[in-house]
């Protein structure tokens, strides 16, 4: 084996080792409880030396009823948590190959439950999806319906899985997300399967107008659909719902409509929105953030301002229109007098 390839495990090595498995290993086995597991070293060589990394970082060279070689494998009997750790092959020239064994707790009741969103049934946005726990220290999720990569966690905790979903024809197969985890010692493995429309929760919608009309008592709100939402809007609705607070006594009240504009009986200090798809009753989005009504009313002096701009915007017409008529007349009489 080349003197890089042996660098580049020995470094893997000391990866795993500094990381706690903080991330999956390049090649790793899992086994039950009990059972017998089978460990090979990628080598040319006709036998090797297999050895476990303890947790101090030594080496301890292995041949016991427990862990037996048998050329390039190492038979692993009657597996338990203390046998599980870094395996590692070596030759007379150095490490050949290594393997992380862990122990399979799949079938273990465990409460580890994939949770998943999507803001829009466009495979132009990755579903988000949240999962962990404390017992473990590496995630990673993949979409096995669309054949997809394995995705890690992202720096806010939430992975981003991509999809390949049409958001013009009806969904025909489920999706399928995948998760594995792994900590120093285990492994869990679980599945989590729905269609898309099953977790549609829209982001929030943009509140673009808000008006008090005191004259009345009203409040007309203009809705729009979130950036992130499929188009023709009118081909994919969306059901609004505002909460407001009433001036008078600061009662909270709530009003749902469909389309973008509404107009609710009352006069309102704040506001907020949130949206939702009614065909599929999809997950509510997030509220908005509150938006404050401005409750002032136009005040004599404003409309006596108005009527002073709009006579003097009169007044310049006109006074241009006057200047206008003076101009042809002199051009008029300049023509008269030269005889023209």
């Amino acid at each position: 084996m080349g003197l890089l390839v042996r660098f580049v495990l020995l470094f893997s090595l000391l990866i795993i080792r500094m990381s706690a498995l903080n991330v999956f290993p390049e090649k790793f086995v899992v086994g039950e409880k009990n059972h017998t597991i089978t460990l090979d070293c990628k080598t040319n060589k006709k036998s090797v030396t297999w050895k476990l990394q303890d947790t101090d970082g030594s080496l301890e060279e292995l041949d016991s009823e427990y862990e037996k070689p048998n050329g390039t494998k190492l038979i692993v009997y009657n597996l338990q948590v203390d046998q599980v750790g870094n395996y590692t092959c070596w030759s007379d020239e150095g490490v050949e190959d290594y393997t992380y064994l862990l122990l399979d707790m799949s079938k273990e009741p465990a409460g580890l439950n994939i949770n998943c969103t999507a803001e829009t049934f466009s495979c132009a946005n990755n579903l988000k999806c949240s999962w962990g726990a404390s017992d473990y220290t590496a995630f990673r999720l993949r979409n096995m319906r669309d054949g997809g990569s394995w995705v890690s966690q992202s720096v806010d905790g939430v992975f981003y899985v991509p999809h390949s979903t049409n958001s013009f024809s009806e969904e025909s197969e489920r999706l399928l997300i995948t998760g594995e985890a792994v900590s120093s010692c285990c492994y869990k493995k679980t599945e989590n399967s729905f269609f898309l429309r099953d977790i549609v929760k829209p982001a929030g919608p943009n509140i673009s107008r808000c008006i008090q009309r005191k004259k009345n008592e009203t409040i007309e709100v203009e809705v729009k659909p979130p950036s992130t939402w499929p188009q023709p809007h009118s081909f994919f609705p969306l059901t609004h719902q505002i909460e407001y607070e009433m001036r008078d006594n600061g009662e909270v009240r709530t009003h749902q409509w469909e389309g973008p504009t509404v107009k609710v009986q009352g006069v309102v200090t704040k506001l907020r929105a949130r949206c939702r798809d009614p065909l599929v009753l999809s997950q509510w989005s997030e509220w908005t953030p509150w938006k404050n009504v401005s409750s002032r009313r136009k005040g004599k002096h404003t409309k006596t301002k108005n009527r002073k701009n709009n006579r003097e915007k009169q007044q310049r017409k006109n006074n241009k229109e006057k200047n206008n008529r003076e101009k042809t007349q002199k051009q008029r009489n300049h023509l008269t007098w030269t005889g023209f």
